[in-house]
C-alpha cells in the first residue's frame, strides 16, 4: 500500500476558539495528573525540571495544562522557585506558532520553549525531561498508511485491508512514541497520557458528526479521486491497543495506572435544558468539528489541482451543509468521548 508521508498539517486557525472537548479532557485528567506527580521522585541536587507538552497545538489548553501541573509541583512536591521549571511546547513545523508564542507571551506564569517537531521523534536531548504530557493528540497518524474507499475515518472503514493497515501505522507510532519519551525522560521521570478512543461496540461517542463528514464531502459533488484523498490520518485505538506491557518493559516504563472512561460534553444537555438555542448547538458542534477536520479535505482539494478560490468556496458550501444538518435534527448528535489515561514511570 501507498505512504502518505506529506499528508499531515496543523489545525485551523481558530482552534484555540473552537477546542472545548480538548479543553474538558484536560479537566479530566487532572486526577491522574496529580498521581503521577506524587509518584514523581525529584532528586534535591537536580537543576532545571523540564515539562514537555506533547501535541500543544495554538496553545491555550496547552498552557491550561502545563500551569496545572506546575500548581500541583508546587503542592505535592513542594517545588517553590518558578526558575527551576522549563516548559517545552512540542507540536509540528506547520503549526500556528505565533498564536502558541503570544498566549505565552501573555501568560508569563512560566519559561516556554518550542519544539518544531513530530512526536514521533526524538524531541528533546536523552535523560533530560522530567514530566512528560500528552492529550487528546495519540491518535493523529505519523502518515497516513493508505487512503480509505468508503469514509474518511478509519474505524468506519469497510475494506479489512485498509482498516488493518491504519490500526498497523498506530501500533508502529504508538511503539514510536514510547521509545522516545523513554529515551528522553530521566529516570523515575513521569508520563501522563490521556489517548482518545473507541469503546468496546467500537463508537467513538461522536459517530455521527463523522459520518456527517463523510456526507457532506459525497453531497458537495466531489470527484472519485478527492473523496478517495479525504482521507484523515488518524485512528483510535480500543483500550487494549493502548496497554503493551512488553512495550513498556522494552521501553523501561513501570506502569502505574491505566483507566478507560466515557466523557460527557455537556453541551447536548445545555440544548435539551433550553439554555442553548438549536442554532447556537448546531454552531457550536459544527466549529468544533471544523477546528481539527477541515485541512484534510482542503489538503485533498489541494492535491487535485482546485484553486483557491473554488477550494474556499467548496469550504463554505461543506460547512454551511453541516451546520444544517445538526440543526434539521439535532437530537442525532448527542457527543461524547472515550479516552484511555495512562501514567508511565521511568525505570
Amino acid at each position: 500500500m501507498a505512504t502518505y508521508k506529506n499528508a499531515i498539517h496543523g489545525m485551523s486557525n481558530d482552534y484555540n476558539a473552537n477546542s472545548r472537548p480538548q479543553n474538558s479532557a484536560i479537566d479530566s485528567t487532572i486526577p491522574f495528573i496529580r498521581e503521577a506527580i506524587d509518584a514523581l521522585d525529584i532528586s534535591p541536587s537536580s537543576g532545571s525540571l523540564i515539562i514537555a507538552d506533547f501535541g500543544s497545538a495554538h496553545g491555550s489548553n496547552s498552557i491550561y495544562a502545563m500551569k496545572l501541573i506546575i500548581q500541583y509541583l508546587k503542592e505535592i512536591k513542594n517545588i517553590e522557585n518558578e526558575k527551576q521549571i522549563l516548559v517545552i511546547h512540542n507540536e509540528l513545523p506547520t503549526n500556528d506558532w505565533t498564536s502558541l508564542f503570544e498566549l505565552v507571551k501573555k501568560d508569563n506564569s512560566y519559561h516556554g520553549v518550542a519544539s518544531g517537531r513530530s512526536f514521533y521523534e526524538q524531541c528533546l536531548p536523552s535523560n533530560t525531561l522530567s514530566i512528560g504530557f500528552s492529550s487528546t493528540s495519540l491518535h493523529w497518524l505519523s502518515c497516513k498508511p493508505c487512503n480509505l474507499s468508503n469514509h474518511c475515518i478509519s474505524t468506519f472503514a469497510q475494506d479489512i485491508e485498509e482498516s488493518m493497515a491504519f490500526k498497523h501505522q498506530s501500533k508502529l507510532d504508538l511503539a514510536t512514541f514510547f521509545e522516545h519519551r523513554s529515551c528522553e525522560l530521566v529516570s523515575n521521570g513521569v508520563l501522563i497520557l490521556n489517548i482518545p478512543c473507541v469503546n468496546n461496540d467500537n463508537s467513538l461517542g461522536f459517530d455521527n458528526y463523522v459520518h456527517l463528514l463523510y456526507k457532506c464531502a459525497q453531497c458537495l459533488g466531489l470527484t472519485q479521486e478527492e473523496l478517495f484523498d479525504y482521507t484523515i490520518p488518524s485512528y483510535y485505538p480500543s483500550f487494549s491497543d493502548c496497554i503493551d506491557n512488553e512495550l513498556f518493559s522494552r521501553c523501561s516504563f513501570k506502569l502505574i495506572k491505566a483507566e478507560f472512561n466515557k466523557f460527557d460534553t455537556g453541551v447536548f444537555a445545555q440544548y435539551q435544558n433550553g439554555h442553548l438555542s438549536v442554532d447556537q448547538f448546531s454552531k457550536i458542534g459544527t466549529s468544533i468539528m471544523r477546528s481539527w477536520s477541515e485541512w484534510p479535505l482542503k489538503h485533498a482539494l489541494e492535491l487535485n489541482k482546485q484553486s483557491k478560490e473554488e477550494i474556499d468556496k467548496i469550504l463554505t458550501q461543506f460547512w454551511t451543509m453541516y451546520e444544517e444538518e445538526i440543526r434539521e435534527k439535532p437530537n442525532d448528535y448527542d457527543p461524547c468521548f472515550y479516552y484511555t489515561y495512562l501514567i508511565l514511570k521511568k525505570l
